[in-house]
């Protein structure tokens, strides 16, 4: 059976006063894929990205996410995101955060949602901590405890593994496993290309705002990919 296509997007373009930020970009994601976006600072990513979270509502082109059948809230408590801002509330502690995104997403019981998230990411020591007190490596993880508390069908992840030190990359990478292997779908845009193209099931280059190559990475081997990926980078 044909998995349900999660998100469409036809000729998405985007400028900024004179800057154009993406041209024309154009794929589709079904459900329980994963998809790394790859490209230089400038490439139009993190763009991409604010649109398909909702961010950035003025852009030309089509994005059609889970269908029609759903409004625009439901869509967007179906999304979880892991910008270059946090979402964290500085003066709140690690524990009052995740509770407050769990009151917000309907949780049943945030607090048992938020201790269990704590607990996932390696901060049930820290619960009490104040977010602003944070390491880097400590905020990105509580990031990621409220991008996955809710358990949204769609995770956009922009440079997830800013900050975390191996241990923490090496639990990311498995929390993305899981994720998928129960149907969920995630595009992730990040530099680091060996992490990012052996966890995901396809590649996306963007180059000075236009999809400059894709592909599934069954079809291409890693050093396939990076020497194309290097060609690109310097043209």
């Amino acid at each position: 059976m044909a998995r349900a296509e999660i998100l469409t997007c036809a000729g998405l373009s985007k400028q900024f006063g004179r800057t154009t930020a993406l041209r024309s970009v154009s794929f589709a994601l079904r459900a329980g894929e994963f998809l790394t976006v790859f490209g230089h600072n400038g490439a139009g990513k993190s763009t991409l990205l604010n649109i398909l979270a909702s961010l950035v509502r003025s852009y030309q082109g089509s994005l059609t996410l889970f269908g029609n059948d759903e409004t625009d809230e439901q869509k967007r408590r179906s999304i979880g995101y892991v910008s270059h801002e946090s979402f964290l509330y500085g003066d709140l502690t690690a524990r009052e955060n995740l509770v407050f995104y769990a009151k917000l997403y309907g949780l049943g019981d945030p607090g048992a949602a938020a201790d269990e998230m704590l607990a996932m990411v390696g901060l049930a020591e820290k619960k009490n901590a104040l977010a602003r007190e944070l390491s880097r490596g400590m905020k990105q993880r509580l990031s990621l405890a409220r991008a996955f508390m809710h358990h949204p069908r769609l995770l956009l992840l922009d440079e997830p593994y800013t900050g975390l030190d191996e241990n923490a990359c090496r639990m990311l990478g498995d929390m993305l496993s899981g994720f998928t292997r129960t149907g969920g779908t995630i595009l992730m845009a990040t530099h680091d290309v060996d992490r990012g193209f052996e966890a995901s099931d396809r590649v996306l280059v963007l180059d000075r705002g236009r999809v400059a190559y894709e592909a599934w990475t069954s079809d291409v081997g890693l050093e396939t990919f990076r020497a194309r990926y290097r060609e690109i980078l310097t043209r």
